[in-house]
């Protein structure tokens, strides 16, 4: 595989628009498991808590440098395989989707979602040179596989233990990369 060393701004803004989307994403992971909250204090104190994570995720965005860290060798279509990966990952949630509800099935959703999604952050670890990628795919899966077996008592608590774990992922994540930098 041919790489290059990435230039230390790309290479700072990659890491900071990895933060920026676990920040985000890590949210709406929490709000898709907030429905075993339901619809009192619990859940509105979740939430707030949810997008103070978040929001104090973005704030520190900033604080990833460039003089720090270490060169970053990326393939040289690393761009082709984040798109590859991407529709890959939109592809095959949209067949879960469509499948599993037409097998009455839906309960396992939350699930197989989060372990599609921590899927495809073991080919997106190699394509932006992010080890710490592995480790989010790998907690995914074990969340996502959490929450299909959670599937049997139903989709709220498929979704709070696919959704609450894939949260954490996703912030500990963004945490991990902003403490590198």
């Amino acid at each position: 595989m041919e790489t290059f060393t990435a230039p230390e701004k790309m290479s700072a803004d990659m890491r900071r628009n990895g933060v920026t989307i676990c920040a985000f994403f890590g949210l709406g992971w929490f709000i898709g498991g907030a429905g075993v909250l339901g619809a009192g204090a619990p859940y509105w104190i979740g939430l707030a808590l949810a997008v103070l994570i978040s929001i104090a995720l973005v704030v520190a965005v900033p604080r990833v440098a460039t003089e720090r860290e270490r060169p970053r060798r990326l393939p040289k279509d690393w761009g082709r395989r984040y798109g590859i990966w991407i529709a890959f990952e939109v592809v095959l949630i949209v067949a879960a989707i469509l499948v599993l509800r037409g097998l009455d099935l839906g309960d396992f959703l939350p699930g197989t979602i989060a372990v599609i999604v921590g899927a495809h952050f073991l080919p997106l670890a190699p394509a932006f040179d992010e080890p710490k990628y592995r480790w989010t795919g790998y907690a995914m899966i074990i969340a996502g596989l959490a929450g299909i077996a959670a599937g049997t008592g139903g989709v709220t608590l498929a979704g709070a233990v696919a959704g609450f774990g894939s949260a954490a992922t996703l912030w500990v994540t963004g945490a991990a990369v902003l403490k590198r930098g």
